[in-house]
């Protein structure tokens, strides 16, 4: 059996808690990184025994794959100050720009990968995903979720590809960072809809399905 990559998350928020117990469970390596990593300890007896709380730039040198799941006005400042670090890893950006859109057209993980610089492999993924849903990966359907995601490195979307299916879920393609601005106009109308069919339980997924 193939070894699985190591992870690290910045970010100890609804979304870090689901991520990591959906990788740990699948058997990955997880480290979770926060700022105040010492004042963690009911995220730490929530996750398990087997978690690893450090700093963000330990989990950083933890992980082979490192996902951002920190609030997104903090990712600048955050991809800034570890840049350096993150321009060797393998960056999932799951984070949603909300009202902080950029006016230019990019979509928020083009702005990582742009702080980041040359040579970021910056993957946008799991921004259409609601946290409640990862305890469940099969919906009302019968068939597994979807994750989409996009990137601009091929290599690294084959990696995150292969990561979703082991969770469960089925990756699904979405082109390039710059494309990925439609992921993040997803989400606004994903928690709209949610709330107004489904009573904001936060358990709707997008499927696409066939014609």
């Amino acid at each position: 059996m193939a070894r699985k990559p190591r992870i690290g998350i910045l970010g100890t928020g609804n979304m870090a808690l689901a991520l990591g117990k959906s990788f740990m469970a699948a058997g990955h390596f997880v480290a979770f990184g926060s700022r105040r990593p010492e004042t963690k300890n009911d995220f730490h007896d929530s996750v398990g025994h087997e978690s690893r709380i450090w700093g963000y730039q330990a989990a950083i040198d933890a992980g082979e794959i490192v996902i951002i799941t920190v609030p997104y006005k903090d990712v600048a400042a955050t991809a800034r100050k570890f840049a350096e670090s993150l321009r060797t890893k393998i960056v999932i950006d799951i984070t949603n720009p909300f009202a902080a859109q950029p006016n230019n057209g990019d979509s928020g993980a083009q702005v990582t990968a742009s702080i980041i610089g040359e040579g970021a492999r910056v993957i946008a993924a799991f921004k259409t995903n609601f946290a409640a849903t990862f305890e469940n990966p099969v919906d009302s359907t019968g068939k597994p979720r979807e994750v989409h995601y996009a990137g601009d490195d091929e290599a690294a979307m084959e990696v995150v590809a292969e990561l979703i299916r082991g969770i469960g879920f089925t990756p699904i393609e979405c082109g390039t960072l710059a494309e990925a601005v439609a992921l993040d106009h997803m989400v606004p109308l994903m928690i709209r809809l949610d709330t107004t069919e489904h009573s904001a339980q936060h358990l709707s997924s997008w499927r696409i399905t066939p014609g």
